[in-house]
């Protein structure tokens, strides 16, 4: 007897599925969820768990306080329920510690029962079912699953650049894998960090307090910039600045990206940053001197295998510089649908992607986080992108927690009012049931 399709399946359980999940049972959902998740549980950032490091995200931000602060999966609740709320008062900090959002994350993931864990979707295409389209995914294993409406919510790829030489290994890893890999490390070994970014001073910060040799530093900036968290510049996370932003033409966007980009990219907070400089100055006194910054500088090629040899060159003045490194650390971030074209897209979409509509090397998402689909690619189901949709919705999608509860109502919303229309009556109710446009939104001036 053939599978009965699912109304939504959702691939990944990273915190913008969750988020969907808990939006899901909230408003009582009546139809057939299922999240599969290629990892045997949720576990987010656990790479990148380092000693002291937060979340440069007001807590208030979670999975589910800005659309019903009084729900049970709340961050509050989390610190409520695990004894920890006084204490948590009591530490006076902005931002609350990345290991503390990451016990939350998987205390809020560990009560839902729609998820199976394990499961590695290596194949994704769309057939006809009773003269309808639906997806069809296929796992490792060659079991099948159908799902009316796909919601894929697996994270942005790793951004690794194009460089001779260069491909993830033992000894050259991205910055979600570097607690393993520098756990491996013998006493003594040299580390080389690639990036400007808050992960990378981050990295650096770690690798000070531990049993390693020299620390270098390499980016193409003079220096580790100043991360840009003006009150007036946050407001790129409001959920009205999405509005704004995705009204825009491509090209439009494209520069307003410009003039936002340095809220999240190629730069640190202060507060690291000053770290980083004591730490060295430091050093400078005891004569240890382990950490070396090249700054101005990219790497041509990358040579070796058990101990690496990094060429690099000073973009302004062409000097050469040869640096031999046991581990290189790529703090380079991730890839974008919008800046990186195609090469972003999930791989496993790469069969179904020649039907998505482009808009020069912007996919083309509608305001409700719905994939556009090209006139000829006939009737094809719903795909929507969660987490995924930076270059159409603006740096709300770019791995902040900061919009992951609204994205999850408006697509939970687009997705009960689509099955309305095609006449599948699937109910919900309740704080999170209202349409995209009227919730939450203040009056700020956003105009176009």
């Amino acid at each position: 007897m053939p599978a009965l399709p699912y109304d939504i399946i959702g691939i990944g359980f990273g915190p913008s599925n969750i988020a969907l999940a808990i939006a899901l049972e909230e408003t009582n959902y009546q139809g057939r969820a299922l999240f599969l998740e290629c990892n045997p549980s949720s576990l987010w950032q656990q790479g990148m768990l380092l000693d002291g490091s937060d979340i440069q995200n007001n807590p208030l931000r979670d999975l589910i306080t800005p659309v019903n602060p009084r729900s049970k999966y709340t961050f509050v609740n989390y610190l409520h329920q695990s004894g920890r709320f006084w204490h948590y008062l009591n530490l006076g900090t902005h931002y609350p510690l990345r290991k503390d959002f990451f016990r939350y994350v998987a205390w809020v993931a560990g009560q839902m029962r729609n998820v199976r864990y394990g499961i590695d979707i290596q194949h994704v295409d769309v057939e006809l079912r009773n003269g309808h389209p639906v997806w069809r995914l296929l796992d490792s294993k060659g079991n099948e699953y159908l799902a009316r409406q796909l919601v894929v919510g697996t994270g942005r790829k790793p951004n690794v650049p194009n460089i001779p030489g260069l491909e993830l290994s033992g000894n050259i890893v991205h910055l979600t894998q570097y607690l393993p890999a520098v756990q491996k490390l013998a006493p003594g070994a040299k580390v080389a960090v690639l990036g400007g970014s808050q992960s990378a001073v981050e990295i650096v910060l770690d690798l000070i307090g531990r049993e390693v040799g020299s620390i270098i530093g390499i980016h193409r900036s003079f220096s580790y910039r100043l991360k840009d968290t003006s009150a007036f510049s946050d407001e790129v996370y409001f959920p009205e600045f999405v509005d704004y932003y995705h009204a825009l033409p491509p090209e439009k966007r494209s520069l307003l990206d410009d003039q936002v980009r340095q809220t999240n990219y190629s730069s640190a907070d202060g507060d690291v940053i000053s770290q980083l400089y004591l730490r060295m100055y430091e050093d400078e006194i005891d004569k240890k001197n382990r950490v070396v910054i090249f700054r101005n500088h990219a790497i041509e090629k990358v040579t070796g295998e058990r101990e690496l040899v990094l060429s690099l060159r000073d973009i302004y003045t062409g000097a050469a510089q040869p640096v031999h490194t046991d581990l290189l650390v790529l703090a380079t971030g991730f890839l974008d649908i919008g800046r990186n074209g195609r090469d972003g897209l999930p791989s496993l979409l790469a069969d179904v992607a020649p039907h998505f509509s482009w808009t020069g090397s912007y996919l083309d998402v509608e305001r409700d986080y719905r994939v556009r689909f090209s006139g000829k690619s006939g009737s094809m189901p719903d795909l929507y992108l969660n987490g995924l949709c930076e270059s159409s919705h603006g740096l709300g999608d770019a791995g902040s927690f900061s919009l992951v509860s609204l994205r999850a109502r408006d697509i939970l919303t687009s997705i009960v009012q689509r099955s309305h229309t095609n006449g599948r009556e699937m109910v919900a109710v309740g704080p999170l049931a209202k349409t995209a446009t009227a919730a939450n939104h203040e009056d700020h001036n956003w105009k176009t």
